[in-house]
């Protein structure tokens, strides 16, 4: 069964692709920023909220879908993360739904490694 696509008009959300780049620090060395890379409207909605038990804290895992359109000229890669609306996503998987030049869709992970 293949997954519920969304319509070209429902892509209203205004996403920034960060990668990270290094920079001049001024004085002969290297710092490393995130930088970026493409701006695209696309969708992100929440997919499930976890609770995990990491050295007897509570942490809670919130994931996301993101659908962009399909563009040649960007390549997503999961050592990119998503900002949107200031907040930040980490990307966990890139593929496309259908097969086709369509859409990505974009598994993520909000403030995982950022």
């Amino acid at each position: 069964m293949s997954e519920k696509l969304p319509q070209i008009g429902s892509l209203r959300h205004r996403i920034v692709i960060e990668s990270l780049t290094n920079v001049s620090d001024g004085q002969g060395g290297q710092t490393t920023t995130w930088s970026t890379y493409a701006t695209v409207w696309g969708l992100i909605e929440p997919s499930a909220v976890k609770e995990i038990l990491f050295s007897n804290q509570i942490q809670i895992r919130r994931t996301h879908k993101c659908f962009i359109r399909y563009r040649s000229d960007i390549t997503v890669t999961p050592s990119m993360r998503i900002n949107f609306d200031s907040r930040y996503f980490q990307i966990k998987g890139i593929y496309r739904p259908d097969e086709r030049k369509f859409f990505w869709r974009l598994d993520l992970e909000e403030g995982a490694g950022t």
